[in-house]
């Protein structure tokens, strides 16, 4: 699926899918979400859902294997990687804290630059910028308050 020749990777991206049962979770089980977003982005099914065809519902295929290596398994690549120690079990809580404002403070760096630009979802499940959806929130609890 990420071959540089474009034929090849769509017809394994397909192969793979219709492996699947065209069931976006199993792809992405198998797979990996960086792997299959190409694939799920051109037939519409980023969000999850199935393809157009419907397969005979099987018992779980989930081998045993699988079960044992599933907390591992990096979902982005699908890849099984070893555990990493927390790096927050040695830190004393001065350290957290003090890592935690160099981390707020970067990301107030990144907002007031204009690099990113924090968002929030309307009521309709779209993003929007964060100040709209603020103020839109504000105004719902006022005509809700003001109705009591």
């Amino acid at each position: 699926m990420t071959h540089v020749d474009l034929g090849v990777k769509q017809i394994a991206a397909e192969f793979l899918f219709v492996l699947c049962k065209e069931r976006v979770d199993n792809l992405l089980k198998y797979t990996g979400y960086g792997n299959a977003a190409g694939l799920l982005a051109a037939r519409g099914l980023l969000a999850g859902g199935r393809g157009d065809h419907w397969y005979s519902d099987d018992e779980d295929t989930d081998t045993e294997e699988y079960k044992s290596a599933k907390p591992n398994i990096n979902l982005i690549t699908g890849h099984v990687e070893e555990p990493m120690p927390n790096p927050m079990d040695e830190m004393t809580e001065e350290q957290k804290e003090y890592e935690a404002m160099k981390l707020v403070n970067m990301f107030d760096k990144l907002s007031r630059d204009e690099v990113i630009k924090p968002m929030g979802v309307r009521l309709d499940g779209t993003m929007t910028p964060l100040e709209e959806t603020v103020c839109q929130y504000q105004t719902n609890e006022q005509d809700s308050s003001d109705s009591d």
